[in-house]
């Protein structure tokens, strides 16, 4: 398997009256074949308040085109409140070279 990212865009979920979108890209694979999992990180703003979040990915899991893999944890608490998040990544994106990951903006 080439070194992949795989990207991610859903909503935690609601706390204290409103929820976060939560979007980005993970880093590399870390592993091989069916064993590798994926870290990755990010900030969630919403009206005035900030909360981060990383963690790493759960093991592939296959699907008709290539594979997914789940991701979840609780966004940093920020203003007396956390939130729950809870979903899974796109599908992979292969044969990206490492170096045009470098360049790329995010």
């Amino acid at each position: 398997m080439y070194p992949h990212i795989h990207r991610y865009k859903f909503e935690s979920k609601n706390t204290n009256r409103h929820n976060h979108k939560i979007i980005g890209y993970t880093d590399n694979m870390i592993g091989i074949e069916a064993f590798h999992i994926h870290a990755y990180y990010g900030i969630s703003s919403y009206n005035g308040h900030t909360h981060y979040f990383s963690g790493f990915t759960g093991l592939p899991i296959k699907t008709e085109n290539g594979h997914i893999h789940r991701i979840e944890g609780i966004l940093e608490s920020a203003s007396d409140h956390e939130h729950v998040y809870r979903n899974y990544t796109d599908e992979n994106i292969e044969y990206i070279s490492h170096s045009i990951l470098k360049h790329a903006y995010v």
